[in-house]
């Protein structure tokens, strides 16, 4: 599937990424040539176990999400090369691979612009979202509804977008607001989104970046919600 790259970003995942990147490429279809794995300013030896297993790996000194995604983003801008579709990935192991497959499938027959995977429409392992985490989507899928009369479930990270469409997105938050500026965005534009389910499950290793302390989680909650009142207020326009 030359298509299609998969961006991953990855910091300070020495304990799992080996696995987790191993699980993906037997399970998803895809080859080691569709991945671009961003080391976001790891401290750790992330990077080593990466290219050590044969794999693109892009370095991103500023930490932050966002800041990983456009970086690549910018190397395939770069680059003599142009996909189809754009896949978005954790890389601590709690997608399901074969959910990789799904969504390719997806976009591929339906024709859409954006397919989320909803952990919500899905099976999720015992303690592999936290309580806030699941109030933080109920209430940013609540304020979707109430702005934009669309009902989704999940604002997951694991999903696909045309690449065609990222662009036309001007996507530009460089760290928790990734996920919810492109689904506002994409709302904005016009595109044809579409959610299915995707089992979720505890990452393989090591502490969450969002949801690992009660601090982190309240400064991601505000992220989130600042950058969604930001795009309703001072909507962005195509260029």
């Amino acid at each position: 599937m030359n298509n299609v790259f998969c961006i991953i970003p990855a910091r300070d995942e020495e304990e799992g990424i080996e696995r987790a990147l191993s699980g993906i490429i037997s399970g998803s279809g895809l080859s080691k040539s569709n991945f671009i794995i961003v080391n976001n300013a790891s401290k750790d030896q992330t990077a080593n176990i990466v290219k050590s297993m044969g794999f693109f790996c892009l370095n991103c000194p500023e930490i932050g999400y966002g800041n990983a995604c456009l970086l690549a983003l910018d190397w395939i801008k770069n680059s003599n090369v142009s996909p189809d579709y754009i896949l978005f990935c954790d890389a601590d192991g709690s997608d399901d691979p074969s959910d990789i497959q799904k969504l390719i499938q997806v976009i591929q027959e339906s024709g859409d612009d954006l397919v989320i995977g909803s952990r919500t429409l899905g099976e999720v392992e015992k303690g592999a979202l936290s309580p806030i985490q699941i109030f933080g989507n109920a209430l940013t899928c609540f304020l979707i509804r109430i702005f934009f009369r669309r009902k989704f479930t999940d604002m997951g990270p694991l999903r696909i977008i045309r690449y065609s469409s990222i662009l036309q997105l001007q996507m530009e938050d460089p760290t928790w607001g990734w996920n919810i500026e492109m689904h506002v965005k994409a709302l904005q534009f016009g595109l044809a989104i579409r959610e299915i389910s995707v089992n979720y499950r505890k990452r393989f290793a090591g502490v969450s970046k969002i949801s690992g302390t009660l601090s982190m989680s309240i400064r991601v909650g505000i992220k989130i919600l600042y950058t969604f009142f930001r795009l309703i207020l001072f909507r962005v326009y195509q260029k």
